[in-house]
């Protein structure tokens, strides 16, 4: 969960104590990322003992929890529930984000098509909807704010700040790619970055299948797969060698891997067909984004275009850094995180938080121009 450690860091250049958490790091080469290692911390005593410790030591220490539903530290204990019930009454401020498995409740997805790659990637947590349904009303009803971007209209009944994601990136560490390629697929070579990290959400049989029938048709495309890679390698590839990144076409939305894309200054294909994903553009900013929208059905004639198009590559590229900067840079991150604060505080009402980035009134989307997505995005 490496944008923990992004929006700590956020809030750490805006003057906030803040500490990111952790049992155990994963990926553990991010391992000097985090604050606090609980496996680390207290010795040699039990699991169970560290978890309610730490718990303890935390209510004495902070006021508000950025919190996955999964919860805090009590989260993994029996007494799971009590925890939003201590936080309450110590006078704890809690932010809920769900990053997945957490949160998704099988059975309350509204893209079937979206059900059946969670199927295919994680059939396990299908067993789990009783569980999760039951974390996920728990703090929905206990929470002070709730942030769950792109999931929101699957079963939460509630979001507080109406954001395609709340995830941000460091684009002081992420910068644009000094590549330039000019080929068309036909003067030259044309390469295409994809990281199958799960394979039936993202839908890396249709892509593996549109490179093929792209190169039948005599293009000259190359796909790069990006796996089991340090984060210096990644950005290494999307820096130095990739010219398109295609990252999810069955999941609605875009998650971290199209950021590191954009921040890197590429054209970027996600899935933005789904009709949820209205309600971002209408009372948010989804309609900025420069992502090329592709499904299944969609993605060769999608990336196609890109290939035989070096311009198009380019203008996108461009727009794609000024998205990542504008919306989710570790700028961006502290504006949302301390309208949030000021609104646990009761420094901005309700009608302010859910309307942060609404087109229309909007001091924050004011800030800048307003993003022009190229023309050609929609080929």
């Amino acid at each position: 969960m490496i944008n923990y450690v992004y929006w700590s860091r956020a809030m750490k250049h805006a003057g906030f104590f803040s500490q990111t958490f952790t049992y155990d790091p994963y990926p553990k080469f991010i391992e000097n990322e985090w604050d606090v290692i609980l496996s680390k911390k207290y010795g040699n005593i039990p699991i169970f003992a560290k978890m309610i410790l730490a718990f303890f030591e935390a209510m004495t220490r902070y006021d508000v929890f950025f919190l996955s539903f999964d919860g805090f530290f009590l989260g993994s204990t029996p007494y799971w529930w009590m925890e939003g019930i201590f936080l309450k009454l110590a006078k704890k401020k809690t932010v809920l984000i769900p990053y997945g498995a957490d949160a998704y409740v099988y059975r309350e997805i509204r893209s079937v098509s979206l059900m059946h790659g969670l199927l295919l990637s994680y059939p396990q947590h299908a067993k789990r909807q009783e569980k999760i349904a039951r974390r996920v009303s728990f703090w929905c009803s206990k929470a002070d704010v709730v942030i769950p971007g792109f999931m929101g209209p699957d079963g939460f009944g509630r979001w507080d700040v109406l954001v395609p994601s709340p995830l941000c990136i460091d684009t002081t560490v992420w910068h644009p790619s000094v590549k330039r390629n000019f080929a068309d697929g036909q003067t030259g070579t044309v390469f295409i970055a994809h990281a199958p990290n799960h394979r039936g959400c993202k839908g890396t049989e249709f892509i593996l299948e549109a490179i093929q029938r792209l190169k039948a048709e005599g293009l000259s495309v190359e796909l790069i797969l990006i796996e089991k890679k340090k984060n210096s390698e990644v950005k290494s590839i999307l820096q130095n060698q990739a010219d398109i990144l295609v990252d999810q076409l069955i999941f609605p939305g875009y998650a971290m891997n199209a950021l590191e894309g954009l921040a890197c200054g590429l054209p970027v294909v996600c899935n933005l067909d789904d009709d949820s994903l209205q309600l971002f553009r209408r009372w948010s900013y989804l309609s900025e984004c420069p992502i090329v929208s592709a499904n299944p059905e969609t993605i060769v004639n999608v990336l196609r275009r890109l290939v035989v198009s070096p311009k198009i590559r380019e203008q996108l590229g461009k727009a794609s850094r000024e998205y990542v900067e504008k919306y989710h840079s570790l700028e961006s991150a502290q504006y949302m995180f301390s309208m949030v604060i000021d609104y646990l505080y009761g420094r901005i009402d309700y009608q302010t938080l859910i309307n942060l980035y609404n087109p229309r009134i909007s001091e924050y989307c004011r800030r800048r121009t307003k993003l022009d997505t190229p023309s050609d995005n929609e080929s």
